[in-house]
């Protein structure tokens, strides 16, 4: 059973590291007036340590890359 495991793990890690981002994105556009940049960034990085600690390396990168896209694209933070 492990070796199954093993041969969907890099596939399923990218897909998570596409989707992961923008859900946890996609959850916090209620709370961008309440939560700091700080916050909101700190929440994207729980979100790309899971995806890589969980998939691959290069999954990590794809969501980093994902995350930081998808935040800097968001809706503007009000000051």
């Amino acid at each position: 059973m492990s070796g199954y495991w093993f041969r969907l793990r890099a596939p399923l890690a990218g897909v998570a590291a596409l989707v992961a981002p923008f859900v946890a994105a996609l959850a916090l556009v209620p709370f961008r007036t309440d939560l700091s940049a700080t916050d909101e960034a700190l929440i994207m990085v729980v979100v790309v340590v899971a995806v890589a600690a969980l998939g691959t390396r290069a999954a990590g990168a794809l969501a980093a890359q994902a995350g930081t896209a998808l935040d800097t694209a968001g809706l503007p933070h009000q000051v």
